[in-house]
């Protein structure tokens, strides 16, 4: 949704807020932009997944004195998704949500049901073609009060045209906002526009890999004045949440890849105003894969007063900007392709039809057919790029052992490094720890090509 912010309240290098009034919504519209963000961050992973449509929530810290927890409950619905008939006012589409709020015990049980909501929505549009547009979505906002604990939130989504229902099951951790310090969740943002002062929740806890950098945004709530420090940091973590490094797993002389991509770290005065903040975080140094953000605030004596961290992934956009010439595409179809099917595309009487036999590869391939975008496509032409960029020398990226293995497994969780030294050749170890497996890349003359140790699969590469 589009929020506007207090004037001259908030600022993109994250000046508090001193009015300490609540964000209020400019516009419940159906063209605007939502966010995603669970709590509770073991279970966060599933919202990382498209779905037939998906649902975002966000707490804050309830107003006016009400108890519990505010939960603001947002959801994107893809237009080709809903059916749509012709009406005289245009092409319109309707559906209904019902959300369940349940109790979710500490060792594993649904109870009660504590909350339930059902709303409806419609949309309507001038002309057929718009209702087939995969990057137009209908959104919704809704809001519950709850107190602290773990909930599953149950989401039906029913189409009133086609009483086609699709389902969707979020666990959440609801966490008490009301002590002397505390952090809203942590909020994505589309966009932030000074002019106005009003931001667009991302949709999702994605951000592309072509984008220069984005902005996050938080509320602190305080019960008095109070100097405190403002910590952020973003970590690169695997896709359970935890961290990507052992330091204890370390050899003497190496060097390890740090999984800190972002910190920054400020000073400010609370009072007992609502402070807003907007963090402009720049992505030079991220890759592809799930990163975790935490905010921390500690007193003056270095005590944490309130933490909270929610995780997104960053995955690859801008399949143009890395296939600039359709026969060096083709030729590095070799680490996907059978043989056959290669040679199929490259024995093609023309370059017309080479081009239709190569589309016809990747569409047998999509993972979501229908929709403009194919991902594995995306992905692994990302990973070319990659390779090319980061490993190329005499050869091109992708043909070196590292771009294979690059390729093959995407991005390392972590990397170990040993420099030259009279003892050693320098070596690489990548570890994929969602996979069990580990390799090993030694240069052995000294010019930067590094060499597999033993081949990928190979038994001595696992790791456990």
């Amino acid at each position: 949704m589009t929020r506007r912010l207090e004037k001259n309240q908030v600022s993109p290098e994250g000046v508090r807020s001193r009015a300490g009034k609540s964000i209020g919504l400019v516009a419940q519209t159906l063209s605007v932009l939502s966010l995603l963000f669970l709590t509770f961050v073991p279970f966060a992973q599933a919202q990382f997944v498209s779905q037939d449509f998906e649902v975002d929530v966000v707490a804050v810290q309830n107003e006016d004195g009400e108890s519990g927890t505010r939960i603001d409950v947002y959801t994107r619905v893809p237009v080709v998704r809903m059916s749509f008939i012709n009406t005289p006012d245009g092409f319109t589409a309707g559906y209904q949500i019902k959300l369940d709020a349940v109790e979710w015990s500490d060792n594993d049980r649904l109870r009660n049901l504590v909350e339930s909501k059902i709303w409806e929505a419609n949309l309507v549009v001038d002309s057929y073609a718009e209702t087939q547009l995969d990057n137009r979505f209908d959104f919704t906002t809704q809001s519950i009060s709850l107190e602290p604990g773990r909930y599953l939130f149950e989401f039906e989504l029913s189409d009133r045209n086609s009483n086609q229902s699709y389902l969707r099951s979020i666990p959440v951790m609801v966490r008490a906002l009301d002590g002397d310090i505390a952090i809203s969740d942590i909020t994505l943002l589309d966009s932030y526009d000074e002019s106005d002062f009003t931001i667009v929740p991302r949709v999702s806890s994605r951000v592309g890999s072509d984008e220069g950098g984005f902005q996050v945004f938080y509320e602190v709530y305080s019960a008095g004045d109070l100097d405190v420090t403002i910590t952020q940091e973003i970590r690169r973590t695997r896709e359970d949440g935890t961290a990507t490094i052992d330091p204890q797993d370390v050899s003497d002389g190496e060097v390890v890849e740090t999984d800190l991509v972002f910190t920054k770290e400020e000073m400010a005065s609370l009072t007992s105003a609502k402070s807003q903040y907007i963090v402009t975080v720049p992505m030079e140094d991220f890759r592809v894969g799930t990163y975790s953000i935490r905010v921390t605030i500690s007193g003056l004596t270095g005590d944490i007063l309130d933490t909270v961290e929610r995780r997104f992934v960053v995955q690859w956009n801008g399949l143009n900007a890395h296939i600039q010439d359709i026969d060096d595409a083709i030729a590095q179809l070799e680490y996907t392709a059978e043989r056959r099917e290669l040679s199929f595309i490259m024995d093609a009487p023309n370059q017309v039809e080479r081009l239709q036999r190569f589309q016809n590869f990747w569409t047998k391939r999509d993972p979501t057919p229908g929709t403009k975008r194919n991902e594995r496509m995306e992905e692994y032409y990302y990973r070319i790029a990659a390779a090319n960029q980061n490993y190329g020398a005499v050869r091109d990226g992708w043909k070196t052992d590292r771009g294979y293995v690059l390729v093959h497994f995407g991005e390392p969780d972590h990397v170990r490094k040993k420099p030259h030294s009279f003892d050693y050749e320098p070596y690489e170890i990548w570890e994929y720890q969602r996979i069990g497996r580990q390799f090993i890349f030694i240069d052995k003359t000294g010019f930067g090509d590094f060499q597999l140790l033993v081949p990928v699969w190979d038994e001595r590469t696992r790791l456990y």
